[in-house]
């Protein structure tokens, strides 16, 4: 007679589920994969942000340039530019950058279909979304350092730095062959410029500065004063060996021709760029206790404040839109199923330049006064959002509401129409 041998079963106790346990379950997200998918965030945001400011500074680097080849700037004040035009080119290119991150990531996700294994390995949409999430967060956050607190400083040291070289060679060495009109009121002719001593040859200048007459200055040679740093006198030019012809703007007939051997021309201090600086600038070198100081003032003399209010506003909302954007990446992303770089690239171009129109119409309506200030601003985060909220909703339909939840429902539904059945056999006869 055999008798069957069976091994003992042990039970091993399961662990009590409570609400530590729970938390720190939860608390422990990014596992391996999501470090995965942070990592690949990072690279493709690291090359968008060079790919995109770099197109978005290209115009003036080819300035920049232009002051290191034709005008002779030294090249370490000129990267002094650059790093001061970073900051500003950072608050626009980052929101960009961040999307192109998001889809890139997860597109590769969703056509390799690592998408399918782990929806079906039980994470959700919304748990799926967290690497892109916390990406989004952090930018934000680096966004919103860069335009409260950097930005304006280093469009007053830009400002700055720009107005000190117009007391240099570089900026006020004037183009041969060119009628040169950089300075108000003057236009200034010269035939050529000797590279060593900086002596300019056939020097013609029409001087409408004084609204009474009008000066014709034309001389053989001339040369730059008041070219050192720290002069706070106007630039001048001194002419040699020419001839000054003044006509009177009211009368004609008025006219005299002078001979000289040397003759001093002050030129105003400034010129366009500074003066473009000095006009357009204004409101992005405060930071935001000087924004607010400056609105409380002028709403307390009866003045306009729509333009700083805008400028206040752009402060928040465009680091916010880092992290709308990150929310669009992911479902949009899953939802085409083969998002390569290219598509990706596309699309990150294709809604920064849907937001940016809509900021842009927003900025000059609320500028002028057309619409509110924070409506013209906020509008394009609030149309993101829609489209967001939308998307996540559409994609995560599956998980809209978690499992334990879902099961109560129709548990308590269930119970509902039993007890609903049972009243109703009661009832009948």
């Amino acid at each position: 007679m055999q008798y069957s041998h069976r091994v003992p079963r042990t039970s091993h106790p399961t662990p009590p589920i409570n609400g530590t346990t729970v938390f720190t379950g939860w608390l422990r997200p990014f596992c391996l994969i999501d470090r995965h998918l942070l990592r690949e965030m990072a690279a493709s945001f690291a090359l968008g942000l060079v790919t995109f400011t770099f197109v978005l500074l290209m115009d003036q680097m080819m300035r920049l340039m232009d002051l290191i080849i034709n005008k002779g700037a030294p090249v370490g004040v000129v990267l002094r530019l650059i790093s001061y035009i970073l900051p500003f080119s950072f608050t626009v290119t980052i929101p960009m950058s961040v999307l192109l991150a998001v889809l890139a990531t997860y597109g590769r996700v969703s056509s390799e279909g690592e998408a399918i294994v782990l929806k079906t390995s039980g994470l959700s949409l919304y748990r799926l979304m967290a690497p892109g999430v916390l990406f989004g967060v952090v930018a934000t956050f680096a966004t919103l350092w860069i335009s409260t607190l950097v930005q304006p400083s280093s469009t007053k040291a830009f400002k700055t730095l720009t107005h000190q070289l117009y007391h240099t060679h570089a900026l006020t060495a004037l183009e041969n062959g060119i009628f040169n009109t950089e300075y108000p009121g003057l236009v200034i002719y010269v035939d050529h410029s000797e590279k060593t001593d900086g002596t300019l040859q056939g020097i013609l200048v029409i001087d409408q500065r004084t609204r009474d007459d009008q000066h014709l200055i034309i001389a053989q040679e001339g040369k730059l004063l008041n070219t050192d740093e720290e002069a706070e006198t106007p630039i001048g030019l001194q002419l040699s060996k020419g001839t000054l012809q003044i006509s009177s703007r009211d009368n004609p007939a008025r006219y005299r021709h002078l001979d000289f051997e040397t003759y001093d021309l002050q030129i105003l201090t400034g010129g366009t760029l500074a003066e473009t600086v000095a006009r357009v600038r204004q409101s992005k070198e405060m930071n935001l206790e000087e924004l607010r100081a400056e609105i409380a003032r002028l709403n307390k003399g009866g003045d306009k404040a729509w333009p700083l209010q805008v400028e206040l506003h752009k402060k928040f909302a465009l680091p916010i839109a880092c992290l709308i954007l990150s929310m669009i990446g992911a479902p949009l992303a899953l939802r085409i199923k083969k998002a390569g770089r290219g598509v990706s690239l596309a699309l990150s171009v294709a809604f920064a330049v849907f937001y940016y129109i809509l900021l842009a119409t927003g900025e000059s309506l609320g500028s002028r006064g057309r619409i509110d200030p924070a409506l013209g601003v906020w509008f394009p985060n609030l149309t993101l959002g829609i489209i967001a909220i939308s998307l996540v909703l559409t994609e995560g339909r599956e998980a809209f509401l978690p499992a334990r939840l879902q099961s109560l429902i129709w548990r308590a539904i269930s119970f509902q129409r039993s007890a609903f059945s049972k009243k109703r056999d009661l009832i009948q006869p």
